[in-house]
């Protein structure tokens, strides 16, 4: 209408309006947050200042706590920046509404130092345990409803592609919508069992490291033939 005033005019909030673009700077912005998430966790990793000479070795066990929590957070780490990467190889691109998304879940992973500095220093006491695991429990949460909502909308909007193989796409879709359940029910588990919670956790992150890939990769990006093994065959002893 002529009548609109200027600042009115131009939004445009349906998907359709938005045309998708590859996940370039978008991919770029992702990995390098996740690279600096990862060195933070590293740098939690300190050799201990105050070690009387001999007693390296057993002040390096007292740390143990903080080995552990690095390993939990570095799998978690992982874990989303998997699921990431296999959303940008089975879409076609992104629109505006998909980056927003993408976005709020990197931010989310990138809180991972912080948990996990926490449940470095909660794994020696079961209540503060608890209030870790259900620090680490609504991140997670909260990361996976976004995931869900992202490959919803991308399969809604049309934005995945077409060379997906169906059995893994409805694979990914149910475990896509079950896995919060997780977090959630390590939630609850951490008021009166926070190590079960936990192990609850570490599992889902493990059980996002597995693979499920079924679609054709892009052009110009395929396997070499495989070498022929160049040992000789065994001679059978008699």
């Amino acid at each position: 209408m002529s009548g609109d005033r200027w600042y009115t005019r131009g939004w445009s909030f349906r998907p359709s309006a938005h045309a998708p673009h590859g996940w370039g700077r978008l991919g770029a912005f992702v990995d390098g947050v996740y690279a600096i998430a990862a060195t933070l966790l590293v740098i939690e990793l300190r050799p201990p200042e105050d070690a009387e000479a001999g007693e390296l070795g057993s002040e390096l066990l007292h740390m143990a706590p903080l080995y552990w929590a690095y390993g939990i957070g570095f799998l978690q780490m992982i874990a989303g920046w998997l699921q990431t990467r296999r959303m940008d190889a089975w879409m076609r691109g992104v629109d505006h509404y998909a980056t927003l998304l993408v976005l709020l879940i990197t931010g989310i992973y990138a809180l991972t130092p912080f948990s996990t500095a926490v449940l470095s220093h909660a794994l020696d006491n079961n209540d503060d345990l608890g209030t870790a695991v259900r620090l680490f429990s609504v991140l997670l949460f909260i990361a996976l409803v976004v995931f869900v909502g992202l490959l919803r909308y991308s399969r809604a909007t049309g934005l995945l592609r077409d060379d997906v193989a169906p059995d893994a796409l409805r694979l990914y879709l149910r475990n896509s919508v079950l896995a919060p359940v997780i977090p959630a029910l390590a939630f609850v588990l951490s008021f009166d069992f926070p190590w079960v919670g936990l192990a609850l956790l570490v599992g889902l992150n493990v059980l996002g490291l597995l693979p499920l890939e079924s679609h054709q990769p892009p052009a110009g990006v395929e396997r070499g033939p495989r070498r022929a093994s160049n040992r000789s065959p065994r001679r059978v002893r008699r």
